[in-house]
């Protein structure tokens, strides 16, 4: 007897076993279970709503998942295609436990199992533990009652599983998981802070004009009651629009232990500066319209700040410098702000690659390239974006970062090129490293000298535009910044 018909004896005998054994809890409900997974229909739901209450990790931890059952499925249909092995004659099965309506396809493999399995894994590599064990719970009883109801061997199921793990794999590779998007960024630990956490000697600045034009993440009354309420004795400052952002920022870091700054990006900058100034720890509070720093600080809201602060655990992180400028997150010039702002306005109506591509062909038709000296070589420059660290690239363009403690300028510039400039410069973006010219380049340095010969020398320093001077340095602070940082560790 071969091993194959073995095998299949043995396949046969547990299905026998499985499909006579009585099962109060199982039986009642195995044919609406059965019906109801199909279609991957339980993976859509569970998908759909993680992405609509879900942060940026559970949303990324979502299409992990739904990518990994989607490909599992569509390999099932392969593979059935290629077997003919039929259905196990359910017969013996109890009436009331079969299934409503008869699957007309072969047995092997069973394609839900491999769905619930590559889903189950998709949500493992990264989801809280509750809801990692709650779909691992739902793809096993997948995998039983496909058993229990008649519709596959056990052989199936198993082969079944194996896909379902085999896509989780190549998922993850695809989609991997970003710790950082729950965790914070990877810093310099500097112990815990000695503060009073009531906060006596702490002054909050509070910048109501931060999500002006936008609607605010948290109307500044409420993060000034909020504050108020969370440290009772800390001094509060609101900025109204007559003040000068950068004496208030000065002045109240002359006179506190800890600087704190309710603000978006361009906020959080002065804040940054008067703290490395007088060298007090600076708490960010993010409530701007844009909150890159914070975000990345793990930082994702005005009450996880507050936490941070509370439990006191202290972290250092670069800082960029540029003509007198100190950056948390990227200084850049030539055309690349307006070019991004674009790209994010249209990226949720039609994606971020198709945003990225018509958002950087519409500034490549309106601007003509800047003329500069980049570590003096002679460029003309589209545009050039110089980050503090290096930061993971989506559609071509910086998203994340890993690290706020890597010492590394992340610089990357879009050169012009002749002939047909703008068609090239598109093709360098899109193509990236496969591009056989060196348009558009990427790499990570310490420091970086830019010479613009004419006027306007705009730089674009955390979102903010200045003039330059003629010639400018980038440079790196490493680990010069004090920050609050969240006193969950990934590890």
């Amino acid at each position: 007897m071969s091993p194959t018909h073995r095998l299949h004896k043995l396949d046969k005998r547990i299905y026998d076993w499985a499909t006579r054994t009585r099962s109060p809890l199982l039986d009642p409900h195995t044919p609406k279970f059965v019906q109801a997974t199909d279609n991957m229909a339980p993976w859509f739901l569970v998908s759909a709503t993680l992405a609509a209450t879900g942060g940026p990790r559970l949303r990324r931890t979502a299409l992990r998942a739904i990518l990994a059952a989607g490909t599992a499925n569509a390999v099932s249909a392969v593979v059935k295609k290629l077997s003919d092995r039929g259905r196990p004659d359910s017969s013996a099965v109890p009436l009331a436990r079969r299934p409503y309506r008869s699957y007309p396809s072969t047995s092997f493999p069973s394609g839900h199992t491999a769905a619930a399995a590559a889903y189950a894994g998709g949500i493992m590599a990264d989801a809280p533990k509750p809801l990692a064990a709650l779909v691992a719970t739902l793809a096993g009883t997948v995998a039983i009652s496909r058993v229990h109801s008649g519709v596959h061997y056990p052989g199936d199921v198993l082969a079944g599983l194996a896909i379902g793990a085999g896509t989780a794999l190549v998922a993850r590779a695809m989609v991997p998981p970003r710790p950082e998007l729950t965790f914070g960024a990877r810093t310099v630990p500097d112990g815990v802070s000695d503060v009073d956490r009531e906060g006596e000697g702490v002054t909050v600045v509070v910048n109501p004009q931060s999500a002006a034009g936008t609607v605010a993440p948290l109307p500044a009354a409420d993060v000034t009651s909020r504050v108020a309420r969370a440290l009772p004795k800390a001094r509060i400052l609101p900025l109204s629009a007559q003040d000068d952002i950068a004496e208030t920022m000065d002045r109240a870091a002359r006179t506190c232990r800890v600087l704190a700054v309710a603000g978006g990006d361009g906020t959080v900058n002065a804040g940054a500066k008067a703290a490395l100034a007088h060298d007090r720890p600076l708490l960010v509070l993010p409530d701007g319209t844009l909150n890159n720093f914070a975000r990345t600080l793990g930082l994702t809201s005005v009450d996880v700040a507050l936490r941070a602060f509370d439990n006191g655990r202290l972290a250092r992180v670069d800082v960029g410098e540029v003509d007198g400028r100190v950056f948390l997150n990227t200084a850049s010039f030539g055309s690349y702000p307006r070019m991004v702002e674009r790209r994010d306005r249209w990226a949720e109506r039609i994606g971020k690659w198709p945003a990225f591509a018509l958002a950087l062909w519409r500034d490549l038709l309106e601007v003509s390239p800047t003329t500069a000296l980049v570590d003096g070589e002679p460029t003309r420059v589209w545009w050039a974006f110089v980050g503090n660290c290096r930061y993971r690239t989506h559609a071509r363009v910086p998203a994340l970062r890993e690290r706020l403690d890597d010492g590394r300028l992340d610089v990357r510039v879009l050169s012009a090129r002749e002939p047909f400039p703008r068609v090239r410069a598109l093709g360098d973006v899109l193509l990236g490293r496969l591009s056989p010219d060196k348009g558009y380049t990427e790499r990570l340095t310490t420091e970086m000298s830019l010479t613009i010969p004419e006027e306007p020398r705009l730089l674009a320093v955390d979102g903010e535009v200045a003039e330059g001077s003629a010639r400018v340095v980038f440079t790196k602070r490493p680990a010069a910044l004090r920050v609050f940082v969240p006193a969950v560790d990934p590890e």
